[in-house]
């Protein structure tokens, strides 16, 4: 079924919508710690500093989804709604995004019937011990540890979370007690047997990758300049004096007469006619 389908399982003081708002991850009130509900179960934050994101059921699990802030990493979370139904185990993902400082090299897990009070081996709340199928794993630490302390827990080692980075736990929860109620603690870096929190050195810094040396550069060489070859200088040349003109004559030009005047053997006849003419009018 889905996540909607079964809103209908939130308790009624929360309200009907605001159970689904939840479930759809459109609701979070910034003044109360965020409620989800999956299927038929309740997960609500109760202390430490954290948040649930969001959730989803898979094929054979719960999954639900949280980002620790820091500095509080003592983490609690309420489950609530088992004996409702009257179920008694469910298979749990709790995948969590290291929102730190500090990487993580233990994640400790315990289970309690009472808020703060170790959870015994007789009151029917475990994480399934016995049953090999359903062992606890992770897909960052690769050792589990399930009996060094005397209380329902499961530590998680050889392996590191650094900021930012996610984990993913999964495991099986059982409970036969008559309450409905019990909660999940999960603490970051605590380490079992009497250690308790341990602080890691921060992550060391990237190391800055040396800068590439430039190629060499190859000289630049000048093109060959072909040698300057002096001008040559032409002999002289002697002066070429222009041959000397003629002397300009100017033409003489002969007065024009006003009258012309005959030559004498002309003027004799002309006379010696004026005559016979005049004489030959009077012999006449």
């Amino acid at each position: 079924m889905s996540l909607i389908a079964f809103s209908q399982y939130v308790p009624r003081k929360r309200g009907l919508t605001a159970a689904l708002l939840v479930t759809l991850g459109l609701w979070a009130a910034p003044a109360e710690a965020a409620t989800l509900v999956l299927e038929n179960l309740t997960f609500r934050e109760v202390t430490g500093d954290f948040r649930i994101t969001r959730g989803e059921r898979t094929s054979d699990a719960l999954r639900i989804f949280q980002d620790v802030t820091g500095p509080n990493i003592d983490l609690f979370l309420s489950i609530e709604g088992l004996r409702r139904e009257g179920l008694i185990g469910f298979r749990l993902e709790s995948v969590v995004t290291n929102r730190t400082n500090t990487p993580w090299v233990f994640f400790d897990h315990e289970l309690q019937e009472q808020f703060r009070m170790p959870s015994p081996e007789e009151d029917g709340l475990s994480f399934a011990q016995g049953i090999p199928s359903v062992r606890p794993r992770s897909n960052a630490f690769s050792v589990v540890d399930e009996v060094t302390d005397v209380r329902d827990f499961v530590n998680f080692t050889g392996g590191v979370v650094n900021p930012n980075q996610t984990v993913t736990f999964r495991y099986f929860i059982l409970d036969n007690a008559p309450n409905d109620l019990f909660f999940l603690r999960q603490r970051p870096n605590f380490a079992p047997g009497g250690v308790g929190v341990v602080t890691p050195p921060p992550r060391p810094p990237r190391p800055t990758p040396p800068r590439p040396t430039p190629p060499p550069v190859a000289p630049v060489t000048s093109p060959p300049v072909a040698p300057v070859t002096p001008p040559v200088t032409p002999p002289p040349v002697a002066p070429v004096t222009p041959p000397t003109p003629p002397p300009v004559i100017d033409p003489i030009t002969e007065p024009t007469p006003l009258t012309s005047v005959p030559e004498p053997g002309v003027l004799i006849g002309l006379l010696s006619m004026v005559g016979l003419g005049w004489g030959w009018r009077r012999l006449s």
